[in-house]
């Protein structure tokens, strides 16, 4: 059985890797903007639609605050790029925002970022998988019954590819990523040239009654839904040591990269819906279709370029959680490493990448699209609010670095990390403010339940460490071992058991636990027949249990030998197949179950396997029960 998994493992992830290959794991700048851009580069998909959702509800008149906002919007993104590109700078081995704010405003301050880092990651998967899926329902509307099974599908998808390691990955996930924005490109270009050229004509947006009015606060909503197109911005910063060398330089072109192309999508996007007067559609009205389809229709009709558009954007929209599944699982490694996370989460997978993370962050996705039934809506509003809390908290950091080492060119990059923390911590307002009600107060209550959660992992492992205090002698000469071996009969699993304590210890005791008088005696008249050559206890059970009074007769011969050092042998009988595993009962395994909770007591483990003997030599089998020990 463990033979068939194994090769089922190797066929479905890869064979195992070396260490010494992880130098080979690394990304170019071309797999490494495909994997670590592919978040931020898909939330042009739905960025736009969000803006348009809040401001029509105050009717026409508001529709054509699309594009100031949208301005906004890339003054903020230039903001937040020139700020990571700072970042990558002073921390050329990966500065996240878990690393930045701990190293420069403490540990509690990283902590708040990291696991704001930890929602925003888990959201960036269900997000991304629910709006392919909401893709996959514009173009076909009889798929709309299986939203949530297709997320968990998507979810199984990028985790299997993930599980193969992060290089392996980029080169699965690479081509989407650029078919996309090529997709895109040549979208909106069609677009301009037909209304260049009369083929496509200027309209209004079909808007029905205003049921709210244009205000102040209306217009920071929508910049607080639209300010989702920054999502993600920070995991190339993250991501540092996943480039080849020289690392912060390759990571910081990239950045710059996927700036200037998410930027022009998003500009280009937002003016091709206003200029055709493109208004979003309700999810649950038939033959519903999203801001993208309707650009894509706009464009192609119903050719060949609308179903590329519609298929490149289900892809994206699928891989942008791709960068959450690399991120994640080093946010965890790093906290892990500070002791603020279970040390799991430090281990590397046999194809070098921290498969652990990689698995809980797609049982959290999973979890999170059942609970809100995969719908873009209801996941959005709980997005932001932990993006710009983690931008904040690295921003601050690095002005408070700027300002404490005075490095080289910290006059010219403080008063940009100045901006940059302004700026992300008033959208971290506005978006904390106006999206409350909606969702992000789950948000605001997760925060700071996981941030006592880590103090208090961090707190036991502090614990530990002070409490290590030794159970048995540490020098050889002082262990002085008695043996108790527990036996159902005497058979060759039990006589193999014996024969290992007496190698370790003069002092063994054989306990049998019995409830029936014949099996008592009949037990005794064997062991007699054998020869007695180790002690036999026997311990009555009057309410036939088996764990209970033998736990009571190791504390009584512990306390007859304060000074010894208690060793239970434990035979066990090991099954040839997994279903004869439920033939025999599992004494041994319920009995170490209870010992790993005594304090000083050894537990030793004897297993006899199960195999098929020949004819011949089932005699010679038997001959043991006749020799000495």
């Amino acid at each position: 059985m463990a033979r068939t998994l194994s090769r089922v493992r190797h066929f479905l992830l890869g064979a195992p890797r070396q260490t010494r290959q992880s130098i080979h794991e690394r990304l170019t700048k071309v797999k490494a903007l495909a994997v670590l851009s592919s978040d931020a580069l898909s939330s042009v998909a739905y960025a736009t639609e969000q803006i348009m959702l809040v401001l029509v509800v105050a009717g026409a008149a508001a529709y054509g605050y699309s594009l100031p906002i949208m301005s906004a919007i890339l003054c903020l993104l230039a903001i937040v790029v020139l700020s990571y590109r700072q970042t990558i700078r002073a921390y050329p081995k990966g500065g996240g925002s878990y690393i930045v704010a701990s190293d420069n405003l403490g540990p509690l301050a990283g902590l708040v970022a990291g696991c704001s880092l930890i929602t925003s990651y888990t959201l960036t998967v269900a997000v991304s998988v629910a709006s392919s899926v909401d893709a996959i329902v514009s173009a076909a509307p009889s798929t709309a019954g299986l939203r949530v099974q297709l997320c968990a599908a998507f979810v199984l998808l990028l985790l299997m590819g993930n599980l193969r390691g992060i290089r392996e990955s980029g080169s699965i996930f690479a081509a989407p990523t650029y078919l996309f924005i090529l997709g895109m490109f040549l979208m909106v270009g069609v677009i301009f040239v037909k209304l260049a050229t009369g083929d496509l004509h200027r309209s209004s947006p079909r808007i029905g009654q205003a049921t709210e009015s244009l205000t102040l606060v209306l217009i920071l909503r929508a910049f607080a839904s639209g300010a989702t197109a920054l999502t993600g911005v920070e995991a190339i910063s993250d991501g540092v040591p996943a480039f080849r060398p020289p690392e912060w330089l390759n990571a910081r072109r990239t950045l710059t990269a996927m700036g200037l192309i998410l930027g022009g999508m998003f500009l280009t996007i937002t003016v091709a819906t206003y200029l055709l007067g493109i208004t979003p559609q309700n999810p649950a009205s038939h033959g519903y279709q999203t801001v993208i389809s309707q650009l894509a229709h706009a464009a192609f009709s119903d050719s060949f370029g609308y179903i590329y558009v519609a298929i490149t954007t289900t892809a994206i929209l699928v891989l942008a959680g791709n960068t959450a599944f690399s991120d994640f699982p080093r946010l965890l490694f790093f906290m892990a490493r500070d002791d603020y996370a279970p040390h799991l989460f430090r281990r590397v997978g046999d194809r070098l990448a921290y498969s652990n993370g990689i698995i809980a962050l797609a049982v959290l996705a999973t979890l999170l699209i059942l609970v809100f039934r995969g719908e873009v809506s209801r996941l959005i509003p709980l997005y932001a609010i932990g993006v710009f809390l983690a931008f904040t908290m690295s921003q601050a950091g690095m002005v408070a670095r700027w300002r404490r080492l005075r490095e080289p060119g910290w006059r010219r990059g403080l008063p940009i990390n100045v901006v940059g923390v302004l700026a992300t911590g008033l959208v971290f307002i506005i978006t904390g403010i106006f999206k409350f009600t909606q969702g992000a107060w789950i948000i605001v209550l997760v925060v700071p339940l996981l941030v006592l959660t880590c103090r208090a992992i961090h707190s036991h492992y502090n614990e530990v460490r002070g409490n290590l205090a030794t159970e048995i002698p540490t020098s050889p000469d002082k262990v002085k071992p008695i043996c108790i071996v527990p036996i159902a009969d005497l058979d060759g699993v039990a006589l193999q058991s014996l024969a290992f304590a007496r190698s370790i210890s003069d002092n063994v005791i054989a306990v049998h636990v019995s409830e029936d008088e014949q099996d008592i005696a009949r037990m005794r008249a064997k062991w007699e027949a054998w020869g007695n050559h180790v002690p036999l206890e026997i311990v009555e059970s009057q309410y036939r249990a088996l764990v209970r009074p033998l736990l009571r007769y190791i504390d009584a011969i512990d306390k007859q030998h304060r000074d010894d050092t208690l060793v239970v042998v434990l035979p066990e009988l090991v099954a040839t197949s997994w279903w004869h595993q439920l033939l025999h009962n599992q004494s041994a395994l319920r009995l170490k179950a209870a010992l790993l909770f005594r304090p000083g007591t050894v537990v030793v483990n004897v297993p006899y396997h199960l195999r098929r003997v020949p004819r011949a030599r089932r005699g010679l089998r038997a001959r043991p029960l006749d020799d000495d020990l």
